[in-house]
């Protein structure tokens, strides 16, 4: 999973990115209204934290910006303010929920947890392919319903590579999209964890595979579709 912090008080930002980052998220930040708009148009992120007094324009023009660009990430404000109706205009302009500032970490953490519960339950509480169910909700993977372990690495990779199903993924988008890491040519990362989850769905007989594109990444499709890829 992903966030943005859209904040300019490093504290405050601190605060909202360990909070983020115990829940799982890979956390960017951005500390300008603009920023924040060019990096949500160019990212599918799973929760937006956005204060409102931002040094460029108000949280409302980027609430705003976001919903009119037809993007339905959940977005959690944060406001110093005690303003009512400033509020209820963010609610309006498509603010999922709101909270005063400093925020309780663990109320934030609550509070986070529900607005992606509520939008992922819109978009699919779970992944099915084959016999494979991946529940984004409990973080679980079943392949015909027998639980099968994966790491805090491997469980956000084949997330992945199932929501992108039968496209190739190349090893810099893992690297980047998934685990917020920056692409090294001689790293080998991917290849273990990619190894690893195959290994296991193997001996849980899961009917799909994840193939490799030889010097360009790996695609996830049914044991039976033809690949016409390497498993090397």
């Amino acid at each position: 999973m992903r966030a943005l912090i859209v904040e300019d008080e490093p504290t405050s930002a601190l605060l909202s990115r360990h909070v983020l980052e115990q829940e799982g998220f890979v956390v960017d930040q951005a500390v300008t209204g603009q920023a924040a708009i060019a990096l949500v148009l160019a990212t599918d992120y799973d929760a937006i934290i956005l204060d409102l007094g931002l040094p460029d324009t108000n949280g409302l023009a980027v609430m705003e910006a976001i919903r009119r660009e037809g993007r339905t990430t959940p977005v959690l404000i944060l406001t110093g303010t005690h303003d009512a109706e400033t509020t209820v205009r963010a609610l309006d302009a498509g603010a999922d929920d709101y909270l005063r500032k400093p925020p309780v970490p663990e109320e934030l953490s609550a509070r986070v947890r529900a607005i992606v519960r509520r939008a992922t339950r819109q978009r699919a509480e779970q992944l099915v392919c084959g016999n494979v169910v991946l529940d984004r909700l409990s973080r679980q993977l079943f392949v015909n319903g027998t639980e099968v372990s994966l790491t805090s690495k491997e469980l956000p990779l084949l997330e992945h590579l199932l929501l992108n199903r039968d496209q190739v993924i190349t090893r810099t988008e893992l690297l980047e999209r998934v685990w917020d890491m920056h692409f090294d040519p001689g790293s080998n990362v991917v290849d273990v964890n990619v190894a690893r989850i195959r290994r296991k769905l193997s001996a849980a007989r899961a009917d799909i595979v994840i193939s490799a594109r030889r010097g360009v990444g790996f695609v996830l499709q049914l044991e039976q579709a033809p690949t016409g890829a390497s498993q090397a």
